[in-house]
This record gives C-alpha cells, structure tokens and sequence, in this order.
C-alpha cells in the first residue's frame, strides 16, 4: 500500500511539474485564483491590461451563463472583445450598462491607466475578496472557498438567466444522477462524477457532447491530460477548484 501512495503522488508530480498551467494554479495566492489577463500589456498606446476577477462574477452568475449565453470562450484571450462589442452591449456590455453592474463608460475600472493605478486596483480588488471570504464556507485550496456549499446554504444565489439574452428553458431539462468511475492507478477512490453539482453552474452544453461523450464510461481520458488542461482540467485549475484537491473527486460519497 506504501509503495503504491508514493508511485502515485510521482505521477502526480510529475504530471504538474510539466504542465504551465498547473504550475501557474498552484502558484496563485487565494484572491488571485481564477484571474485571467484579458490582452496583452504594451498594446493599444501602452494601455495597461485588464484582470478579470472570476471569483467577483461567480457569486453573482453561473458560469454557463457567461460562457453560452454571452458567449465568452473558456480559453484565455480567445474571445477577442472589442470596445465596440462592449458598447453595442454584448460580452462585458451585457451586463455593465449602468443597471446591472457599472457602466463600461467608467473606463479605469478594469482598464488601469498605468501600473501604479493597476496596483491600487490590485490592492482594492484584495481587500474586497478577503471581505467577501469572511462569510464563505472554507476550502483547501484556489480561493479556499467552497463554492458548492455556498450556494447549497444560500449564501450565494448565481443568476443564470438575462431576459434578450437567455433562451427560455421551457423543458427544464437536468440529470442529477452520480456517476462512479475506476481510477486507472491502483490504490485510489473510486471517482464520483456528480451531475447535480454540475448542472448548476454548467448546465448541459458546457460539457456535451464537445467534450465528454453522453454515454456514462465512453470518455477515455487520464490524469495526465486533465493536468494538461483538457477535459475536467478545463475549468479545474483553472477557475473551479484545482487539481490538487484530490479527496473532493476521489470520494465516496462526493463532497
């Protein structure tokens, strides 16, 4: 039993040690887990570029709703929004109207005039998370908040309809069922796959059938390539929480 934990924790290791993007997860501090840079700084004049913050936006709104409704891409910087996008009110204009959220004509909110303005909001953005946290259910590990149990308890209520730009879900559609699949490597708990944590910030399309096969057990996939950010590594280690928070798939019942 030792010699398989230790044959184990190496092949996790060795699985994030070569791969950037866990790297860079495991490296971020609690309030900057999920932060993704939207352009590249020295473009456009100069102009700073801008964070977005996901823990801010996912305790007010699911992710589907952002990533199928409003149509933003699950990869960093492939969206390609421009100012005009945002002014005719689509992407980040959808919602920053002035009613909803702040109006995109307050520029520096996310766009920094230079880096000292871009450490102050830094340091803003810093102090309203931890603020934020106070109230959270605890985690391990990314923003060491557990989302799921926040909104379980009602401590949050993420919107995942905008009227002119959600489609009615007259069917109502859902599965709620837990999946249990086999580890490849021997030693592990059995994976829990729960759709009815899913199903509420991911919906259906999120995941099929791009990604995952509608068929229970008809994926092939391994560790090495959820590390590598393909399949569940989409979104964990990325924004939902991180990879190395093994006990939270590899458990029975799922937590």
């Amino acid at each position: 039993m030792r010699r398989s934990v230790i044959y184990i924790f190496w092949v996790i290791f060795l699985a994030v040690f070569f791969s950037p993007q866990a790297l860079l997860a495991a490296s971020q501090k609690s309030h900057e887990y999920g932060d993704v840079v939207m352009g590249q700084s020295g473009k456009a004049g100069g102009s700073v570029a801008v964070t977005f913050r996901h823990w801010s936006h996912r305790a007010k709104f699911t992710c589907r709703l952002c990533h199928v409704d409003i149509e933003f891409a699950q990869e960093a910087n492939e969206t390609g929004v421009m100012e005009d996008d945002n002014r005719d009110g689509r992407y980040c204009g959808t919602c920053h109207n002035g009613k909803d959220a702040f109006s995109i004509e307050k520029c520096t909110q996310c766009h920094p005039r230079d880096s000292q303005a871009e450490k102050e909001l830094n340091r803003e953005a810093k102090k309203l998370f931890f603020k934020f946290k106070k109230g959270m259910p605890p985690a391990k590990y990314g923003n060491k908040i557990d989302w799921m149990k926040a909104e379980q308890e009602g401590k949050i209520a993420p919107k995942d309809f905008l009227p002119g730009v959600s489609f009615p879900d007259k069917d109502g559609m859902s599965n709620m069922r837990d999946e249990p699949r086999s580890p490849s490597l021997p030693g592990l708990p059995d994976i829990i796959f729960s759709h009815s944590k899913h199903v509420v910030w991911a919906g259906c399309g999120m995941c099929h059938p791009d990604r995952f096969a509608l068929q229970t057990g008809k994926t092939n996939m391994n560790m090495k390539q959820i590390v590598d950010g393909e399949f569940c590594g989409r979104c964990h280690g990325t924004v939902a929480f991180p990879l190395n928070d093994c006990g939270r798939c590899h458990s029975k019942p799922v937590r």
